[in-house]
């Protein structure tokens, strides 16, 4: 699969009339000249959702053969709070808050519920005439391990020091200056699809409802009205290396708010 996709082109395309190839870099135009998020074409594909090493948590377990049916596009980065900024001077809703850390406008946005993050896709579809929304877990874990069905994305071992550290995690090797808060997004190496910080930084909302075990629910996508566990994906700074694992599964409350909470999201290709 990795020869196919290769590395997502790193020159911004505008956005096509045609359809977009897989692979292609782009980013949504929006009003008053302003962009969208970066986004990476994705094909559709299949995996093994869940934990097929025997080395994950039970609720990540039976791992199961999964289809994704559709090509999509994901975010590049987790949303950052310089793409927030766009949506609060739009609807006048208040910034979330950025704790205080420096040059938080290329951080990714922390302190936004599950509902806050519907709210923002929804705002973006409004704006950009696409359909954004938040990826299920299944998508999120196919965009994540981008091919691979190693423990991390990237392999067995976290293998990291501090010279070239994997995320950004308590563990992983990360300088010292940021050990206590997110780093700026895009400064560790990306997938093989191209994406940046599916491991580390923030943990990232997902569309789905949390089952534990796997019971054929885990794809479908939560209703606004219902106040169920969320999934949670991905890791943030605050947690240890084996929370970064590529199947590794949590769930908050979809109200939750905190500082190592934020999103990737997904746009639907025609």
């Amino acid at each position: 699969m990795r020869a196919l996709i290769g590395v997502a082109l790193t020159l911004l395309l505008p956005l096509p009339a045609l359809a977009i190839e897989t692979g292609s870099v782009f980013r949504d135009a929006l009003s008053n000249d302003q962009q969208g998020p970066e986004l990476v074409a994705l094909p559709a594909g299949s995996l093994v959702l869940g934990d097929s090493l025997n080395r994950g948590n039970d609720n990540e377990r039976p791992p199961r053969p999964t289809q994704i049916q559709q090509a999509f596009a994901l975010g590049r980065f987790e949303v950052t709070f310089a793409d927030w900024q766009l949506y609060a001077d739009a609807t006048g809703k208040p910034m979330p808050d950025n704790e205080g850390w420096g040059l938080s406008a290329q951080r990714p946005v922390i302190n936004v519920s599950w509902f806050a993050a519907q709210g923002y896709c929804q705002w973006l579809s409004k704006v950009s005439g696409q359909r954004y929304r938040l990826p299920t877990e299944a998508e999120w874990e196919y965009a994540a391990r981008a091919g691979s069905q190693s423990y991390y994305w990237w392999g067995a071992q976290l293998d990291s020091d501090e010279q070239q550290p994997r995320a950004h995690c308590r563990g992983c090797g990360t300088a010292r200056q940021i050990a206590s808060k997110t780093a700026l997004v895009g400064q560790f190496a990306p997938n093989a699809f191209g994406l940046y910080d599916t491991a580390g930084n923030v943990w990232e909302w997902t569309a789905s409802t949390f089952a534990a075990p796997y019971d054929g629910h885990e794809q479908g996508r939560a209703g606004l009205l219902d106040n169920s566990p969320r999934v949670t994906r991905g890791g943030a700074w605050n947690s240890g290396p084996v929370y970064l694992r590529s199947s590794l599964r949590d769930m908050k409350q979809p109200q939750v708010k905190d500082y190592a909470q934020g999103l990737r999201v997904l746009r639907e290709l025609p």
